[in-house]
């Protein structure tokens, strides 16, 4: 290969890398739905999920067909409740004729009713069924009507989950509607962002939980009862998901409320440290950054007056003390690195 040809390669390899670096997306952990594939899930589960994914609603398995309903929906809508989250329900569909689509809107509304799911939440019809295929796009599409009208008539909203594929050919979603599955290996490009949601996984790992767990990203406030989704946890604070695989985890620091050298690690980028190490010196550098910012002697030592103005600068109790346990303080602050924000 000539020089020229060389320097002239490297050159587009350099622009191509830069302008994938600037245009790369990720898919956030928005809402997580749940059936009696997962494990059973806690309040504290819920909690955590919410604290340390940014998770802000959650969707769980109601019923199927005309007779199964399960069992652990009431258990995980009472959890998921108490631990803040939007709750919504969904009813995997196995009607191929109008009656049996009757029949099994009346078995989910009754099912969600018994298990607590509240009026005014989503009832999704789940299309996914191989009976779906054995119809024409247009029977199916009255069959899902009929379905929803009763659903509706009971007090629940409707959407419908199907995959991608199957837009257009088995069914139609309307734009500004739908909960679409896709499950791209990478995401690095926001997809059906037209739709209500995109599941982009169903091979996301939670940390402490074991299983595998299908994730959605959100594009409106429809699974959050209309109330801005951000009310639970901005958009800024979910993790992101780049890369989907058996092994999909969690990046950023864990929000446990306990400052050990992760934390300490991540301030220390975040305000650009010369050296970063994940340990604090007596004195410290990175206190006296801190210290600056929040306008306190800068002596390089965390005392009492320095911690109080940390506690007033994040809105949580003010006692001059950061507990050994679970701070408050240090929770707040960990969010806000996971965020990306400077803290104080």
């Amino acid at each position: 290969m000539k020089l020229k040809n060389k320097i002239i390669l490297g050159v587009l390899t350099f622009a191509s890398a830069f302008l994938f670096a600037i245009n790369v997306h990720a898919a956030r952990t928005d809402m997580l739905d749940i059936s009696g594939n997962n494990t059973t899930l806690s309040q504290s589960d819920f909690t955590s999920i919410r604290n340390n994914y940014g998770v802000k609603a959650v969707t769980i398995k109601i019923s199927e067909g005309s007779t199964y309903a399960w069992s652990g929906a009431k258990n995980a809508i009472q959890n998921a409740q108490a631990a803040g989250l939007y709750v919504n329900g969904y009813h995997y569909a196995n009607f191929g004729t109008l009656a049996k689509a009757q029949s099994e809107a009346n078995w989910a509304v009754q099912n969600a009713r018994a298990d607590g799911l509240g009026v005014g939440s989503v009832l999704a019809v789940d299309v996914e069924a191989s009976i779906f295929k054995q119809n024409s796009k247009a029977v199916n599409d009255a069959n899902i009507a009929a379905f929803n009208a009763i659903v509706q008539a009971a007090g629940y909203r409707t959407d419908i989950y199907t995959s991608a594929s199957w837009v257009g050919t088995y069914v139609d979603v309307a734009t500004g509607s739908g909960w679409i599955a896709a499950y791209p290996t990478t995401v690095t490009v926001d997809r059906y962002t037209s739709n209500n949601g995109w599941q982009f996984s169903s091979k996301v790992q939670i940390s402490g939980i074991s299983g595998h767990f299908d994730m959605t990203q959100l594009y409106t406030n429809y699974y959050t009862a209309g109330t801005d989704k951000n009310a639970v946890i901005s958009d800024s604070a979910t993790t992101n998901v780049t890369k989907v695989t058996k092994a999909t985890t969690k990046t950023g620091l864990t929000v446990d409320g306990i400052w050990g050298s992760a934390t300490t690690l991540k301030l220390q980028q975040i305000y650009d440290m010369k050296y970063q190490d994940g340990k604090i010196s007596k004195p410290s550098s990175l206190v006296k950054v801190l210290q600056k910012h929040l306008g306190v002697t800068q002596d390089g030592y965390m005392g009492p007056v320095t911690i109080k103005k940390m506690q007033n600068k994040l809105g949580t109790p003010v006692d001059g003390k950061i507990s050994s346990g679970y701070s408050n303080m240090v929770a707040v602050m960990q969010k806000k690195l996971n965020a990306g924000i400077k803290p104080f």
